[in-house]
């Protein structure tokens, strides 16, 4: 199964469900199930301290790290600015969710549905891009 590496606080966000739309610098041709990891990282650990974060963030050391911790159905992905998430679209995106990513017109906005946290992470190594792992 394909596998997505985000940085935490933001991999929690999504399989919370609070972060919907994750803005990449790339695209891909892969639609459908896909599961989150959690990176080692620890650049977030300032942000998770900011409104809207810890609204939801109580203690960012006690999020998970190195391990996959849900999952997603990946369902479009739409580039940010005239062709696909215009002025229009971006204004009905809640305050929390534009706070959440990255909307420069270069980018890229991943559309998940079908949210799924896992009770137990996965502890695991990954690796930028989409990679595969089996469950």
């Amino acid at each position: 199964m394909k596998v997505l590496s985000l940085l935490q606080p933001w991999a929690s966000l999504v399989v919370m469900g609070a972060k919907k739309i994750e803005t990449r610098s790339w695209s891909t041709s892969h639609r459908g199930e896909l599961l989150i990891h959690a990176s080692l990282g620890k650049t977030g650990a300032l942000i998770s301290k900011d409104a809207p974060f810890k609204k939801y963030i109580a203690d960012f050391k006690q999020l998970p790290f190195g391990a996959i911790i849900g999952k997603v159905a990946l369902i479009d992905i739409l580039p940010i600015g005239h062709l696909g998430l215009d002025d229009k679209k971006m204004a009905k995106l809640t305050l929390e969710e534009k706070a959440f990513g990255d909307y420069s017109a270069e980018r890229y906005a991943w559309i998940f549905e079908e949210v799924e946290q896992f009770e137990k992470p996965i502890p695991v190594k990954g690796t930028l891009g989409l990679w595969e792992y089996q469950i």
